[in-house]
């Protein structure tokens, strides 16, 4: 079970800023002025540790990759391959593999450096052409005399972009050799990538440029092996499906079962293919997704589709052996009869699915007319991911910019400025120093007084806002952040977005725990009509990302005062303490029973249970504390509209459909609310 959490360590905690500025002129002569910035403190996350001014140049040299390049000089050389065999999309996370040579006797010491451009939507100025920034990317190198050393990498590929630059620093700072990566990437088409994981891959032939749904896709096949299959979910990013068949998954590695795991989270598709070796196939994934354990394999009559071709009568039936998969909160896709051929269940945002036969049993079927693939392929993805698959033919995630925007920027109220104040202070001014003292004085006969009168009360005035404003002031670079952490019983995998700022335009940088695996989360520019700005990677970038063995730092330089910059970290553990949730759960026929214990060293609140479409609301569990789910109410639910689902869970329904944003218990539950459906 999930929870979400917020945590920070190491610098103040901000949340939100806001500025107040009062101006009232009622005459030549009468002026006043006043500036309250506001900050709300917030946890601290336990990753960030010191801030400082500090600015660096760079310049990165081209030399052009996969064409006629000039002879290099030097005893280091760099060989480059991007993404699977050199087969990419934009806007996804870029595999890099490099290869670096050195034929010296000498060790070198130096910095691997990729320069990439990102899409800025927080810039202030209206032209497009600026709202982008380089990202640099830089890492520790030392390769022993005469001996080579392989670095892969997963680098953030902008949708709008086909250009890298890979640079070799040494020691001093001076430029070894440098690369310019050129993708040749298709992005007038809508391509489906189906990474193969297959002990005879050649006999999945039939599913390369196979068009999906009167051809709103066309497959792209891309053949892995446990040897180069990536062991993180990025690695595994480019991939729109993957397909474990005629395999045996348990010679993954436990690193890449996890990756491809967590990529299904983050809304991949796994599909398997069972046949004779359906056992050995879903090994490795059998807890997390078998209701039942398979049972051995027989021979099936499977109906392939009546109204798909115009094949003649019986042609359709293919005798295959085939192994039924009972699924976790399994769906039916396809069926033949009362035969399940094809049903799939969620996993996080993606989704796991499992086919009776082997697919490389429909080889020869298949070759004579691949129609069944569009067919099988289409009733797989379903409408919704097609049209978004579709829509993103450049690459990206489009919502998960602005999902992550709305999850960081929710603010703790308790410790903003009161607006209320502020308002009530500026109407008090303008009617005191108006006519208010105006014809005070001139009743008086002392209107000689009313402009130094005045002077004093706008000098008051602003005193005043200025000590209100003391304990809300910006200093320093802030963050705003929220920790998503998903427990099982032998591992932990803590998400922490953060949204770094600082409050004036200069360059700042941020020491962050080396732990934590850190990439910037960006929106996507696909949808903006307008030409990118030209990159040629050269100069200092606006952002610097440095991986040392001690720290992670981020430099940005004039980023913009209050400008948001957004990054996602990840820290994957082993549970050592047995945190989360445990009990005895029982489900039948709309009854839920059994026990529920809080295994975690702090209280959670809002606490429910999540059984398919039924939800069941626990509310707040002390540490250690252990419940009985019996004669629990049960609500059926629309899994798919997670933010209704989560308004159930924290009680925003229960609120108007616009809350008051100064109830700091609405502003709360709707905290949890974002990030539950995030």
């Amino acid at each position: 079970m999930d929870t979400g959490k917020n945590k920070m360590v190491g610098m103040r905690k901000k949340r939100a800023l806001r500025g107040t500025l009062f101006a009232v002129i009622l005459s030549a002569s009468m002026s006043f002025s006043a500036l309250a910035a506001m900050t709300a403190d917030g946890p601290g996350m336990g990753t960030a540790a010191g801030a400082s001014a500090d600015t660096s140049d760079s310049t990165d040299s081209e030399q052009v990759l996969k064409t006629e390049a000039a002879p290099e000089e030097g005893p280091i050389r760099m060989d480059v391959v991007y993404g699977y065999d050199n087969v990419a999309k934009s806007g996804r996370f870029l595999p890099l593999d490099i290869q670096l040579d050195n034929t010296s006797e000498e060790t070198f010491e130096g910095t691997l450096c990729v320069t990439s451009q990102e899409p800025d939507y927080d810039g202030y100025s209206n032209n497009s052409q600026e709202k982008y920034d380089t990202y640099r990317y830089e890492f520790s190198v030392m390769i022993q005399g005469d001996s080579s050393l392989e670095k892969k990498l997963n680098i953030s590929l902008c949708s709008k972009s086909d250009l890298m630059y890979i640079t070799l620093m040494d020691g001093a700072g001076n430029e070894v050799l440098s690369k310019r990566l050129k993708m040749d990437l298709n992005t007038d088409a809508a391509q489906l990538f189906i990474g193969v994981l297959c002990d005879e891959p050649e006999r999945l032939s039939y599913l390369e440029q196979v068009g999906v749904n009167y051809s709103m896709l066309r497959t792209k096949t891309i053949d892995l092996s446990v040897y180069d299959l990536p062991d993180t979910e990025l690695g595994l990013d480019q991939l729109d499906v993957l397909l474990i068949t005629d395999f045996n998954s348990e010679t993954l590695t436990e690193e890449q079962t996890e990756a491809i795991w967590e990529w299904v989270h983050r809304g991949g598709i796994l599909l398997f293919g069972t046949g004779a070796r359906g056992d050995e196939t879903l090994s490795a994934f059998s807890k997390q997704l078998l209701e039942y354990p398979v049972s051995p394999g027989m021979v099936y009559e499977i109906q392939m589709g009546q109204d798909r071709t115009a094949r003649e009568p019986g042609e359709n039936i293919l005798s295959l052996e085939g192994t039924e998969v009972d699924l976790k909160g399994g769906t039916d896709l396809l069926t033949s009869g009362s035969l399940t051929v094809l049903s799939a269940t969620s996993v996080g945002n993606g989704m796991a699915a499992a086919a009776i036969f082997d697919f490389t049993d429909l080889e020869e079927y298949c070759l004579k007319d691949n129609s069944y693939a569009d067919y099988f392929l289409t009733a797989l993805l379903g409408e919704d991911r097609i049209n978004t698959l579709n829509s993103n033919a450049g690459g990206g995630n489009y919502n998960q910019f602005w999902s992550v925007q709305s999850l960081v920027n929710t603010g703790n109220i308790r410790n903003l400025p009161k607006i209320g104040f502020y308002m009530t202070l500026a109407v008090a001014y303008i009617a005191l120093a108006g006519p208010g003292l105006y014809f005070f004085l001139k009743q008086r006969d002392l209107r000689e007084y009313y402009q130094p009168a005045v002077a004093l009360i706008a000098i008051c005035t602003t005193g005043m806002v200025i000590l209100m404003g003391t304990g809300t002031r910006f200093k320093g670079p802030f963050f705003t952040y929220a920790t998503i952490e998903n427990t099982s019983q032998t591992d932990k995998t803590e998400t922490t977005f953060i949204n770094m700022r600082a409050p004036y335009n200069k360059t700042y940088s941020v020491e962050l725990n080396p732990q934590y695996r850190l990439y910037p989360v960006t929106g996507s520019p696909y949808y903006d009509q307008n030409p990118s700005k030209e990159f040629f990677g050269e100069g200092e970038a606006d952002i610097t990302i440095r991986y040392g063995e001690d720290a992670t730092w981020i430099q940005a330089v004039d980023t913009g005062a209050f400008n948001s910059k957004i990054f996602q970290m990840e820290l994957h553990t082993q549970n050592e303490t047995g945190e989360g949730f445990s009990g005895e759960i029982r489900a039948f026929n709309g009854t839920v029973s059994g026990t529920l214990t809080n295994n975690y060293s702090y209280a959670v609140e809002n606490a429910a249970i999540l059984l398919y479409n039924q939800l069941l609301l626990i509310g707040n569990m002390e540490p250690g504390e252990t419940i009985s789910l019996d004669n629990r109410q049960v609500t059926f639910c629309a899994t798919n509209f997670s933010y209704a689902l989560a308004s159930q869970i924290t009680g925003v329904s229960l609120y108007d459909r616009n809350g008051d944003m100064e109830d700091a218990t609405y502003v709360q539950a709707l905290e949890r609310t974002n990030l539950l459906s995030f």
